[in-house]
């Protein structure tokens, strides 16, 4: 219920005839529907009345009010009681009705009675209806730019969500979802100084609306199909929320270029026992945004040892930018011959790189064999010329 009302009450007076009151009071709306526990706020704005060259001031008094409930004047946060305009001063003064329901109101039309006195004049009543809803559509709403993407099972995806807040006074929702697959593992995110928080609650600002990112992650494997779910924003004391629906769509044959890569110089080595080579490898940053502690994983092969050479973990990737590094392959003496694969991954926080594959091949050098023969050789001589020279004794 809206009404638009202007009060410049006549002053009956002993000492002139008719005058005006010396402040008037407007406002234009006197009643809203609400949730028990809502706080609502009624605009009120007051004037100078007849003279604006002389002070003036009136008090504020709420009157009549539902038990248990709570009410009060306020001008920028601050309640107050007073208002006090200095002369050759007529600017108005916009002051809040703020009005707190109980959480465990019963529905139905309740009203709140205030007085404003000035100093000069009769009292200026007002009336302000309040009609307390559990059913009533909550005035908040929730919407995407991106209510359905497509993806590859086990890559994540963000949803970026705006909440709004249409009314006058603060709020705080819970976020949750409504039918979603055990198969995706949802989270709530907020951006705070580019750091990303986990969310549950929310607290709003009398009309405001805020961005939420909500991050979802399918299990590995999951097969293609349309998976629909609805997220939820529910007031904390109303019963009712809104919802968005969302879907996500598996496709498994989906081509999408990688965001995090690895190559390396050769993808074949020979090695004999107890030799080594090194080979260098390149991870890179093909996405569009910034990769965050990369490290470069390799696998363990029976006999095969992999030493990665100035290498730590990466605090950052910027997106397009590349970081060299090398690995010493050592064949242990005991290796066995034959074909290993060795494998390299680069993970970060947010994704990981196909496997690197290096194919080693083992193989026993003939030359210990001559070698060995050789020195059986030599010491046969070195006795011949021993005893020849010596004699036997």
């Amino acid at each position: 219920m809206t009404i638009g009302v202007t009060f410049c009450l006549i002053l009956a007076s002993s000492y002139a005839s008719a005058d005006w009151s010396s402040v008037c009071v407007k406002n234009q709306i006197t009643g809203k529907v609400v949730y028990p526990g809502d706080i609502v706020e009624f605009p009120i704005t007051i004037e100078k009345g007849y003279n604006g060259t002389d002070d003036s001031w009136c008090t504020m008094l709420v009157k009549s009010k539902p038990e248990g409930w709570t009410a009060g004047f306020y001008e920028d946060n601050d309640q107050i009681t007073n208002i006090f305009f200095p002369e050759d001063e007529s600017d108005p003064v916009d002051v809040v009705l703020k009005v707190k329901t109980p959480q465990n109101v019963s529905d139905g039309i309740y009203s709140i009675w205030v007085d404003i006195k000035p100093d000069d004049g009769d009292i200026i009543s007002r009336e302000f209806a309040i009609t307390v809803d559990t059913k009533a559509e909550p005035n908040i709403e929730i919407y995407s730019s991106t209510p359905g993407i497509e993806t590859r099972s086990n890559d994540p995806v963000k949803y970026l969500l705006t909440l709004e807040n249409k009314y006058d006074h603060r709020i705080t929702v819970n976020l949750d979802t409504i039918g979603k697959s055990e198969n995706l593992s949802v989270e709530f995110l907020q951006e705070i100084d580019d750091e990303e928080f986990r969310l549950k609650t929310l607290s709003l600002a009398a009309n405001s609306q805020y961005d939420i990112l909500m991050g979802v992650k399918p299990s590995i494997n999951l097969t293609d199909g349309t998976y629909s779910f609805k997220v939820q924003a529910v007031p904390e004391n109303g019963g009712n929320g809104v919802s968005l629906n969302l879907n996500l769509i598996i496709n498994n044959n989906l081509e999408t270029e990688e965001m995090l890569t690895i190559s390396q110089s050769t993808s074949s080595l020979v090695l004999n026992p107890g030799s080594s080579k090194e080979i260098y490898v390149t991870l890179r940053n093909n996405g569009d945004e910034t990769l965050t502690n990369i490290d470069l994983k390799v696998q363990d092969v029976t006999g095969i040892t992999a030493e990665v050479r100035s290498f730590g973990t990466i605090d950052e990737l910027e997106p397009g930018e590349s970081w060299d590094t090398s690995i010493e392959i050592t064949a242990r003496a005991d290796a066995s011959p034959g074909t290993k694969d060795l494998l390299m991954r680069a993970v970060s926080d947010d994704t990981q790189s196909q496997d690197g594959r290096v194919e080693i091949i083992v193989e026993k050098s003939d030359s210990g064999g001559f070698i060995g023969i050789g020195m059986v050789v030599v010491s046969i001589l070195l006795l011949i010329v021993i005893v020849r020279k010596f004699g036997r004794r």
